[in-house]
């Protein structure tokens, strides 16, 4: 059966514009322009995806966004929103208000049926996950940076954001003992930090007292941050972390960790706790030695090969930079994604308090760490 598309715009040249296209690839095309029009068909027509202007005659179509959300058997019916206001402003409230995609107008037919295509694609494999029973226990990815300085904090702010903009429950642990930069991503202060729960025996480290400590952001997402002071600097011991580690795992759909570089009994810990390790790297021959160091340290620590996935961070000109394939090679593991560094974005991000894959959803750097985070959900986690 062709999959259900409703096109909702007070404008029938554009209702026309997007549904052709669409009804060529196949699919069952039906329209709305008004929002109270819309919020109906949903209810009757059932539609498998919703393409949504913000500017309607009734009603907004951020107010239509938080109606659809708000009902239960609807909050994960996927949603574009299709629009000519293209400040950031814009764009974040659309997206804070339960949108998948934000697309400014004019668009090419072309990128539409593409979008259609992958939300639809990405939507089917979430919903698939969660039917798994196998699936359901939180899974805890640690991210470590081959050396100081790739870009591991700026890549776990992204990347927890953008699962938790897929409707994940997530937790990023930025698990060091020293100041923590992780708040500066979202315009943070928090009171309760990593050091409140280093002071706890590991049988009081239990969900009270570690949601007492997580801070909430708009994106869903919540965090638990490094220490903010110097007075609150101290190491975790491996069975704390074990047991933080088990109780947010036992509470969400992913723990994010941020763990620092320099290997520490914490960090080893967090590291055969995790599913999924990524090792960030940057595709330069000291960075490659590095990352072979950290190869060899974590099979030492008996982390499971098959856990091990490369992120490569890429901060140099293409002709100078190492292949995925033999950084591949030399690491022995397979590199999950390459992210071209994208610095005046990254700054824009930080200054606002706004990660990248939401601040500014269109561009390269954004795209790729939304695939990325796609192919973290995909991925088999590795057994224990």
């Amino acid at each position: 059966m062709a999959e259900k598309i409703l096109i909702v715009d007070d404008q029938a040249l554009m209702l026309r514009m997007i549904g052709l296209p669409l009804e060529q690839e196949g699919f069952t095309v039906v329209t709305a322009m008004t929002g109270a029009q819309a919020l109906q068909q949903i209810q009757a027509d059932r539609p498998d995806l919703v393409i949504l202007d913000l500017v309607l005659p009734d009603t907004s179509g951020i107010e239509v966004c938080h109606r659809i959300r708000q009902t239960p058997t609807l909050v994960d019916l996927p949603l574009i929103i299709l629009s000519g206001q293209t400040d950031l402003s814009a764009k974040i409230q659309g997206l804070e208000a339960g949108a998948d995609e934000y697309v400014t107008k004019p668009v090419d037919p072309k990128e539409i049926v593409a979008r259609v295509r992958g939300l639809l694609a990405r939507t089917h494999r979430l919903r698939q996950t969660a039917a798994d029973p196998s699936a359901r226990q939180g899974r805890i990815i640690t991210l470590i940076g081959v050396k100081g300085g790739v870009g591991t904090t700026t890549l776990t702010a992204n990347l927890a954001t953008s699962l938790a903009l897929r409707r994940h429950r997530v937790v990023a642990v930025e698990l060091r003992p020293y100041y923590g930069t992780l708040a500066r991503h979202f315009k943070l202060s928090p009171t309760a930090t990593l050091s409140t729960l280093a002071e706890l025996a590991p049988s009081h480290i239990n969900a009270a007292n570690v949601s007492a400590c997580l801070q909430p952001t708009p994106q869903g997402l919540h965090l638990l941050l490094g220490p903010q002071r110097l007075k609150d600097y101290r190491e975790m011991q491996p069975e704390q972390v074990t047991a933080l580690l088990t109780t947010l795992a036992n509470q969400t759909d992913f723990v994010v960790v941020d763990l620092p570089h320099m290997p520490s009994t914490a960090g080893r810990a967090a590291l055969r706790a995790a599913q999924t390790v990524l090792a960030v790297v940057e595709p330069e021959p000291s960075a490659v030695a590095a990352g072979q160091a950290l190869v060899e340290l974590l099979g030492a620590w008996s982390i499971p090969a098959q856990a091990l996935k490369v992120v490569v961070v890429n901060r140099i000109q293409a002709a100078l930079a190492q292949s995925p394939s033999e950084i591949e090679r030399a690491l022995g593991c397979g590199v999950l994604g390459t992210i071209t560094a994208a610095p005046d974005q990254a700054l824009s991000a930080l200054t606002i308090g706004i990660p990248m894959v939401q601040s500014a959803p269109a561009t390269l750097v954004a795209s790729t760490l939304a695939e990325m985070a796609d192919r973290i959900v995909a991925l088999k986690p590795a057994g224990r």
